[in-house]
């Protein structure tokens, strides 16, 4: 995965798509990818990037998109598209927010397990 990752950003292309760019690495690898996106960002590319870390997409996106049954559920920024009302309505499963550092955190949390 990072050395397709590597190809990509090689090729200078104004615009890159990533599906899931961070899946099967270790949390180290993972939060470093999300900083290589995010650097690419800030040096004028787009970056379009599908996620289900949600954590991720949270601490890493400007704007995100929430799908539901192949529509639009919700878009915009990270706060006003991770509501409580929208995750449930997306993933049928609670979610317990927190914060650290500045940063918001999700966990998906099935209440009839509690």
């Amino acid at each position: 995965m990072r050395v397709m990752l590597a190809r990509a950003l090689a090729v200078e292309a104004p615009v890159l798509l990533a599906d899931e760019p961070v899946a099967a690495l270790d949390p180290y690898h993972q939060l470093h990818v999300m900083g290589v996106l995010r650097e690419t960002t800030r040096r004028g590319k787009a970056v379009i990037a599908v996620l289900h870390d949600l954590t991720l997409a949270a601490r890493f996106c400007d704007r995100l998109v929430l799908l539901h049954d192949g529509a639009v559920l919700a878009e915009g920024s990270p706060l006003g598209v991770l509501t409580e009302g929208n995750l449930e309505a997306a993933y049928s499963v609670a979610f317990v927010r927190g914060r650290h550092d500045d940063q918001d955190f999700l966990i998906a949390w099935d209440r009839r397990s509690s």
